[in-house]
């Protein structure tokens, strides 16, 4: 899909303006039908291919995307008096002060209407490259229709919600007259990175704009009453991704922008429920919000509106990585690490609804307050609990440093009652120069498998290595872990995959999701729109110290058009195609490699355009290995070679199992280990899978491939 900004500015004839004026009307009316004689709509400009029409307060509304899609044109003529009135419905707050509306007469001169990162309306005038900011004290709500309008005279601006005066405000602008206008942003050109952050993200609709300040008299208070009750529906349009073909369609993932890690996996009143951390309003690790998901199978989710959000004081910073637990009356609860810009602290929520749609904060929050004072790191995060002999314990990621060594470690806490908590020491420290952990954890799980507690942590990245996701296995013996080995195990044999929130299912089963990063530069991410997803569901067992992973049996209700191969040789060279045009598969195949040096599968391939990714199996040195050396044309996807040590006997029957969703690809040998990648074609014809053997022949006892459909995953957004 060829991204691209979608062309603007209207121009007005001078008679129409004399006319509007003469009428006593306004100006300029957007109202976003799907008219090919209704020019405003080449006002909007966007890196979204096709405007994005939404049901809006009437008819049709415009949707934002929270940082590329805004309107812009040019006024007719120099004004000073100019007003300009529309509905807005918000689905999050903006990561910075954010523009409603700006009048500009220049880059360094404009008048514009804001909302902050905590929903505050504000005025900013900015003269000579000088900005003031005039708060008020009116905050709006998110998931609510709401008419905004901002009044300029020369010497007076003023802000109106739903008809009502909250600011009248005079301004030093007696010599600024006007020449655009901004809906949706404001006139700064502010970025963190490449990502404009002031921008709003939801529905624009019936922007109008006059050529006099609006006062109150203007305003129908009973129709705007009226209109205030719809309820929005904010889910993100189907067109969005319509043409993407390298977007999953059978995994968990939010309806667009940014996701990052959870712990919050639970199976609660008949329903599964995930939370995680989530940037609803741009495509970047930033205002970070608690989002939502449940499903009644683990295969089928709905997505709903964050249950946490960033608000002034211990959690402003951001609503940061925590654990989702079963507390002692049977309720779910949520302790999350909390940041106002300074330090963390772990912080406490509970629902107040059965459906676990609502979430209150507790209001002692922050329960722990920073890490122990015998230590000088005052980063601390992603808290993690258990209950264990009437007591609740609670780890929490860390590093330190004991002499000169940096290591990664997690501090343990104890209470009785989930809000009052004693540090007692490390639960369990790194040794990075014998184990290779780092020197901070991240994220870290405390499982108990027949009668073995696996103790799991994701080490930061650190002198150039990713982070990986690593266990041990041990018993918990007076507020300790004891390890039965110092070495850890690496969580897959190709780690894309990374901080496992894990629960049990309806039968019982440990049941595993996980993050798979993207890894891909930040103006592909921009570009797509969308960063990051879940795994499937895996089961997990423990098997003489070794996590065994296998997908979760949910997964077959996906199933569709199965395809059996009966059994064959595949002698050197020889290329098996196992299926042509379609990017939602699972592939099982039992094989013995016989004398091959080298058995695996060719995914994502295209001869006419070169593109291919190779995962297989090198017998020589024993490796498995992902080359994605020539996965994609695209230039910005990074060409490399993955590989982890895996060893294959010959002799003996290997059981490989694959499921390709778009960009995605997880696996699984022999029913216990796993690897994961990504892959980013650049063409949508690279959808070609190929079984292949090389330097031998290759026995295949039984394969089948299954086309998978979509899980049909839904968005609630809406306020019920």
């Amino acid at each position: 899909m060829k991204l691209k900004y979608i062309p603007i500015l209207i121009v007005f004839t001078f008679s129409f303006l004399i006319a509007c004026t003469k009428q006593q009307k306004y100006t300029i009316n957007w109202s976003f039908e799907e008219n090919t004689k209704n020019e405003t709509l080449k006002a909007v400009q966007s890196l979204k291919e096709n405007l994005e029409l939404v049901p809006g307060i009437l008819g049709n509304g415009l949707r934002t995307d929270g940082y590329s899609t805004f309107l812009q044109t040019k006024l007719p003529e120099n004004v000073s008096n100019i007003s300009a009135e529309a509905w807005f419905a918000l689905e999050t707050y903006p990561t910075d002060t954010a523009g409603f509306f700006s009048f500009q007469q220049d880059a360094n001169n404009w008048i514009a209407a804001n909302i902050n990162q905590f929903g505050e309306v504000m005025l900013s005038v900015c003269i000579a490259g000088k900005t003031k900011w005039y708060s008020t004290s009116v905050q709006l709500q998110k998931f609510e229709w709401f008419n905004l309008a901002l009044g300029i005279s020369e010497s007076k601006a003023a802000l109106l919600v739903n008809g009502e005066t909250i600011l009248s405000n005079p301004v030093t602008a007696s010599q600024m007259v006007y020449s655009s206008l901004f809906v949706g942003r404001d006139s700064r050109e502010k970025k963190i990175h490449i990502f404009p952050i002031n921008y709003i993200n939801g529905i624009i609709d019936e922007v109008k704009v006059w050529f006099k300040p609006l006062t109150e008299n203007d305003f129908d208070k009973q129709e705007i009453k009226e209109f205030a009750q719809h309820k929005p529906d904010l889910s993100i349009p189907s067109i969005r991704f319509e043409s993407d073909f390298n977007r999953p369609k059978y995994h968990v993932l939010p309806a667009a922008n940014w996701t990052n890690e959870t712990h919050g996996l639970i199976y609660y009143n008949g329903k599964y429920h995930i939370f995680n951390q989530k940037n609803g309003t741009n495509v970047y690790l930033g205002r970070i919000n608690w989002g939502h998901f449940s499903s009644s199978d683990l295969v089928q989710w709905t997505e709903h509106r964050p249950v946490l959000t960033p608000e002034k004081g211990y959690d402003q910073y951001g609503i940061w990585s925590g654990h989702v637990i079963i507390d002692d009356n049977d309720k779910p609860a949520i302790m999350y690490t909390g940041g106002d810009g300074k330090e963390f602290g772990m912080c406490l929520a509970t629902p107040t609804d059965e459906s676990l749609i609502v979430w209150e904060k507790y209001k002692n929050n922050p329960l722990v307050q920073g890490p122990p004072e015998n230590f000088s790191r005052i980063d601390f995060r992603d808290p993690y609990l258990w209950k264990e002999r009437g007591n609740w314990y609670m780890i929490i990621g860390f590093g330190l440093v004991e002499g000169e060594e940096e290591k990664g470690t997690v501090l343990l806490y104890k209470s009785s009652d989930m809000k009052t908590w004693e540090y007692l020491h490390p639960l369990f420290k790194g040794n990075r120069s014998v184990d290779d952990t780092g020197i901070f954890w991240e994220m870290p799980v405390f499982w108990k498998i027949n009668g073995k507690y696996i103790l799991l942590v994701n080490p930061t990245p650190h002198d150039r290595k990713p982070a990986v996701a690593v266990y041990w296995t041990g018993d918990f013996v007076d507020e300790k872990f004891i390890p039965d080995h110092k070495i850890p195990k690496r969580l897959e044999v190709i780690n894309r995959m990374l901080s496992p929130s894990v629960t049990f299912d309806e039968n019982g089963q440990t049941t595993a999701i996980a993050i798979i990063p993207d890894l891909i530069p930040a103006e592909m991410q921009m570009q797509q729109g969308w960063t990051h997803l879940y795994s499937i569901p895996r089961t997990w067992d423990l098997v003489d110290g070794y996590i065994y992973q296998q997908p979760h049996p949910a997964l077959k209700a996906l199933r569709t058009n199965e395809e059996s191969i009966a059994a064959k040789e595949i002698k050197a060279g020889e290329k098996l195609l196992l299926s042509d045009g379609k990017q939602q598969l699972e592939i099982m195949a039992k094989v013995i490699s016989k004398d091959c040096e080298k058995l695996g599968f060719n995914i994502g391939k295209n001869k006419e355009n070169g593109e291919e990714t190779r995962i297989y199996f090198d017998l020589k040195t024993d490796e498995m290995v992902v080359d994605l050396t020539r996965s994609s044309q695209n230039e910005l996807v990074e060409k490399k070679i993955e590989k982890g040590q895996y060893e294959i006997n010959s002799d003996e029957e290997i059981e490989i199992q694959l499921f390709i969703d778009g960009s995605v690809v997880e696996g699984f040998i022999n029913g216990k280990d796993g690897f994961t990648t990504r892959i980013f074609p650049k063409y949508e014809n690279s959808n070609q899978v190929e079984f292949f053997a090389e330097g031998g022949t290759v026995l295949i006892e039984e394969l089948k491939v299954w086309e998978l459909r979509s899980s049909n995953n839904q968005t609630d957004f809406l306020l019920k």
